[in-house]
């Protein structure tokens, strides 16, 4: 179990390293897009890429969300509800998450094979490039929820709400 965890540690530190440069990448091509724009030379293709690097972004930026478990939560609420009904609600959410990401990776897949066809014409690229962060970074979230899920639910409810 130990190999497999650092192998996850590692992709986690890597998915990281990806988002850091898409997001530098797209702050840095939308800054000279609208300069040469400015002066009269636009770069065309530059919206294109960016619409591609930000659908990435926003999938991979949400497994890092994820990673931490902090995502979504309304703690003041929560909080004022025993330990096992907390852990209850915890795992109820994650959950419905659960489904929520399958059906994304489900539609989100369909939505890629109907739509290869269309290309990005500035890019001369299909437009796969963008539909297909859907169901990869959907899958991806279902790695990291679950991972969330089973901590969960092998946390005793004495420790619950016990950093680690």
């Amino acid at each position: 179990m130990g190999t497999i965890k650092k192998a996850y540690e590692k992709f986690c530190w890597l998915e990281q390293q990806i988002a850091m440069v898409l997001l530098a990448a797209i702050t840095l091509l939308v800054f000279v897009s609208a300069l040469t724009r400015t002066f009269g030379y636009p770069i065309n293709w530059a919206q294109d890429a960016a619409l591609i690097m930000f659908a990435w972004l926003a999938f991979l930026g949400g497994d890092i969300a994820l990673h931490s478990t902090g995502l979504i939560g309304i703690d003041l609420i929560v909080r004022k509800f025993p330990k096992a009904v907390q852990k209850g609600i915890d795992i109820l959410f994650k959950a419905v998450m659960l489904a929520f990401l399958v059906i994304l990776v489900v539609y989100g897949y369909q939505y890629v094979l109907t739509g290869y066809k269309r290309l990005i014409t500035t890019l001369n690229v299909s437009y796969a490039f963008v539909t297909a962060s859907v169901p990869v970074g959907a899958a991806l979230m279902i790695i990291s929820v679950t991972i969330n899920l089973v901590k969960s639910v092998k946390t005793p409810v004495e420790k619950w709400g016990e950093k680690a």
